[in-house]
């Protein structure tokens, strides 16, 4: 192994991307920068693909450590990682996919005051982090910095959204209906946002979910609950639009909110693409 060259060892490692994709596609793959927010239950799976299709430049932006409760569905997890970084993680597990990929970690919490450091080069931005302050100011600079972003969620029982935004489309905050649009991120706000999903919390009782962790999750008694086969759908359609991103193709256009790609896996259309009739979504029912 170690007497082939990296280049050798590249095309040998994607030779079956190509027939899917052109070897010019490829390239644009190999030379595309890509930032992952959080590299948990959604963002891990999502780092596995993009290292799987061939993305030779990754910012992975993580400060948490593994924990049991991740086991269920964190794909970067195990046994022998728990309180191990996950930013590190990730770069082990996509240096061993990946022969010539050029990985960046960062183990902070995304903030107003080093959002455009932090995010700035990239050519598509995924927030895969489960804190929606941050998840505002990821879209919020991305927009400000000319990049577009991916917008997840997974939502119980059996539930999630992917959907892709631009600096040109209408933004994130305008999208799910957010307070702060346009507003200061005072502590006031935030516990605004952070409110919204209380609120879909409480709605996923019609889909299914237990009334009881509902109500548990909104007095802050207990996580938010995810299965390991919907945070990895979302991940997967998360890694797929930025690889349309990436190679940019005119008969292979990303999701552009406020058109979403809605997941319900209790559904017998289980991933389709919806447009909502006002123009915007009610964070709670996502």
């Amino acid at each position: 192994m170690k007497a082939q060259t990296t280049q050798n060892l590249y095309e040998a490692s994607f030779i079956r991307n190509i027939g899917v994709i052109s070897k010019e596609e490829q390239e644009k793959l190999r030379n595309g920068h890509v930032t992952v927010v959080g590299a948990g239950g959604v963002g891990g799976i999502t780092l596995i693909q993009l290292a799987r299709m061939g993305v030779g430049h990754i910012h992975v932006i993580d400060r948490d450590v593994f924990e049991a409760s991740n086991l269920n569905r964190q794909m970067l997890s195990s046994v022998s990682r728990i309180d191990k970084s996950k930013a590190e993680s990730a770069r082990e597990t996509l240096e061993d996919i990946n022969p010539d990929i050029q990985i960046k970690v960062t183990e902070q919490f995304v903030t107003e005051e080093n959002a455009e450091e932090l995010l700035q080069g990239a050519d598509v931005i995924i927030d895969a982090t489960d804190n929606l302050v941050a998840r505002v100011i990821i879209h919020r600079t991305a927009a400000k910095l000319g990049i577009s972003s991916i917008w997840i969620a997974v939502t119980p029982p059996f539930r999630g959204g992917v959907m892709s935004l631009t600096p040109t489309s209408a933004p994130y905050e305008v999208v799910l209906s957010h307070p702060s649009y346009q507003q200061p991120l005072t502590e006031e706000m935030k516990e605004k946002i952070n409110a919204l999903k209380d609120g879909r919390a409480v709605y996923s009782v019609q889909h299914g979910a237990d009334e009881n962790w509902a109500n548990s999750y909104v007095k802050k008694e207990a996580p938010w609950a995810v299965l390991a086969p919907v945070a990895n759908i979302v991940g997967v359609l998360a890694s797929f639009e930025a690889f349309k991103s990436l190679v940019k193709r005119e008969d292979l256009k990303p999701v552009i909110g406020p058109a979403l790609i809605r997941i319900n896996l209790a559904s017998p259309q289980m991933v389709e693409v919806q447009t909502p009739a006002e123009g915007y979504w009610d964070n709670t029912v996502l």
